[in-house]
């Protein structure tokens, strides 16, 4: 296209904008509000259904809508529920089988990993977590008795919350049993009441922290 034809264009199209926006701002008082409406609706429907995990700056119109209002979907409490429990009897499985392959696995290791633990305090990342796991486990082999969990253990107290501005996965929180030996002489095999933080990325719930920063009590995502 010749240039100067593209620049007409471009000068046309600006002119029906500003006739446009010129038109919504005319008008009484009284039908401001209806305006204002009209002109956020298109927005609305870019930002949440174009683009639901943009992010949102500069648009005042988000105040009037609360963040937990916008969702992809309702959710199936008793689905998720036991869904996030698989995913605990296998991160229990392969914990106890020593196997890390299948251990990480069961963890969302795409970012903040946390693993809170009796010994050292809370291990940032999959590398400096796997490298603690494995120096358990060698510790374990050194002596009489293992210390293993139950696959029977379940999980209480959960909270779901869907996916939302701020997090655009469904994420999870929920209490277990975990278990280690402690430092104390003689050592011996603790059992403690764990917070885990789930998240549902691609359909497919992990853990992404354990006894970690994200966990939540938000009575508001309480599952009844």
């Amino acid at each position: 296209m010749h240039p100067k034809k593209s620049f007409e264009i471009q000068l046309t199209a600006l002119w029906v904008i500003a006739v446009s926006v010129g038109l919504l701002s005319c008008g009484d008082v009284d039908d401001f509000s209806i305006d204002q409406e009209q002109t956020e609706k298109p927005l609305r429907f870019i930002e949440y259904v174009l683009f639901p995990t943009a992010p949102y700056i500069d648009k005042s119109y988000i105040e009037k809508i609360p963040e937990d209002e916008v969702v992809v979907k309702q959710i199936d409490f008793e689905a998720e529920k036991q869904a996030i429990q698989q995913v605990y009897r296998a991160f229990i499985k392969a914990y106890d089988e020593k196997d890390m392959t299948a251990l990480r696995e069961t963890f969302d290791t795409s970012q903040s990993l946390e693993f809170g633990t009796y010994i050292t305090g809370v291990v940032y990342g999959w590398n400096d977590i796997k490298i603690y796991i494995q120096g358990r486990w060698e510790e374990f082999a050194q002596r009489e008795d293992d210390c293993q969990g139950d696959p029977n253990w379940e999980l209480i107290d959960f909270y779901i919350r869907p996916e939302n501005v701020r997090v655009p996965w469904t994420e999870a929180s929920a209490k277990g049993p975990t278990f280690y030996y402690t430092p104390d002489l003689p050592a011996k095999c603790f059992i403690d009441l764990g917070r885990f933080y789930f998240t549902k990325k691609s359909g497919q719930w992990r853990i992404q922290q354990i006894d970690g920063s994200k966990y939540f009590t938000d009575n508001q995502h309480k599952v009844p």
